[in-house]
């Protein structure tokens, strides 16, 4: 696989404190829905995919630097993350029902992010943005910036998709974090964002944030409602259920099975661990249940462990036979 370009990626969004429980002790630790698939999008890939994460921290500050260690530490780079000096990271905290499933509680109203594209730093750091093969974010980058922050991003990516970048969308649609009316507030942004998209994942429930109340993946409005979303590629992750792929472009759908399905210790980050398998699919050049196939084994794999980022010994090497 000589031949093949490295791929350079930036992600841009929000890590933040993360505390979790491990054997009844409090266990600190980072994470953040696109860091989570910043990480394991370098880990899976090494030395073929670059990865640089698009935030801000604060500067001077224990926490922040821990922060950028442990990105350094998932191979995730820090060139494009402004430090800004009286502001802290958020933190979060994450309670695990008896069946895995997890709640969260968040301190994050004057995290250093939400208002890091205002600043001269942030429109240079924009700008650069041209050189990468791929930009991706989620609803929750869209949903912790301020609203001039958010809109002076969404100029910056249509610009991008014109030129050429690929754009990657995780709907990760948290009603919490958009007002008093969640769908009302987030609709216009999600549909703004999905029309340049080369990859959107949601899940059927998250299609609301777009402003459709459909849940059903066979039904024939529900496909109709990604068409109209504009996306080349849409990728619909619905549980243990067949995964959704809307290709754009041509109009195909397919409804590709998932493999095994573990009872979960943890679901912390299995969404995003799915999308940073399929991405990397898609820089291997793997077609669409392929695809899935890799991205569920990667998900598998992290859903057996506690936290965001699970060990770098356990993760699989999904990718190992496509790489030199």
């Amino acid at each position: 696989m000589s031949d093949r370009k490295l791929w350079n990626v930036a992600v841009i969004g929000e890590c933040m404190i993360e505390l979790h429980k491990e054997g009844g002790r409090l266990v600190q630790s980072f994470g953040g829905d696109t860091l989570n698939t910043a990480a394991y999008l370098s880990r899976i890939c090494g030395r073929d995919v670059r990865v640089e994460y698009v935030s801000a921290v604060g500067a001077g500050d224990s926490f922040s630097r821990e922060m950028l260690d442990f990105w350094h530490d998932c191979g995730v780079g820090s060139a494009l993350t402004q430090r800004i000096s009286g502001r802290l990271p958020g933190l979060y905290a994450i309670a695990v029902d008896e069946l895995g499933e997890r709640s969260f509680q968040y301190w994050r109203s004057e995290a250093a992010v939400r208002g890091c594209f205002q600043t001269d730093e942030g429109q240079a750091v924009l700008n650069r943005l041209e050189a990468f093969d791929v930009v991706h974010l989620s609803g929750i980058s869209l949903a912790v910036l301020y609203p001039e922050s958010r809109e002076t991003l969404f100029t910056a990516l249509e610009s991008l998709a014109a030129k050429g970048v690929k754009i990657s969308f995780d709907f990760n649609f948290r009603p919490h974090l958009w007002g008093a009316e969640p769908e009302k507030n987030a609709a216009p942004h999600f549909r703004r964002l999905a029309k340049i998209c080369r990859w959107v994942f949601l899940s059927p429930e998250e299609l609301r944030a777009a402003g459709y109340a459909l849940y059903d993946c066979e039904d024939p409005a529900f496909i109709e409602a990604l068409r109209e979303l504009g996306s080349e590629e849409v990728i619909v992750k619905n549980g243990g259920r067949p995964c959704l792929i809307l290709n754009g472009r041509t109009g195909e759908v397919n409804h590709v099975p998932l493999g095994e399905m573990l009872v979960p210790k943890d679901t912390t980050a299995a969404g995003d661990s799915f999308t940073a398998g399929f991405l990397a699919s898609a820089f291997y050049g793997l077609a669409p249940a392929e695809a899935v196939a890799r991205a569920h084994a990667l998900s598998s794999a992290v859903i057996m462990y506690p936290g965001a980022i699970i060990p770098a010994e356990v993760t699989p090497r999904v990718f190992a036979d496509l790489q030199n």
